[in-house]
């Protein structure tokens, strides 16, 4: 079988805006129950 080989040459296709997934805070989570599992995760294409 053929083994898939990289062509990007390493290369980013995005850059990450924040490390960590930003989460529902505790104001918007007494509102909102169902905000609880909600992520935000911020990338910008390069």
């Amino acid at each position: 079988p053929s083994f898939p080989v990289c062509v990007c040459g390493k290369k980013p296709t995005v850059t990450l805006i924040t490390r960590k997934p930003i989460t529902a805070s505790d104001g918007e989570l007494e509102e909102n129950p169902r905000a609880r599992s909600a992520t935000l995760r911020i990338a910008e294409g390069v």
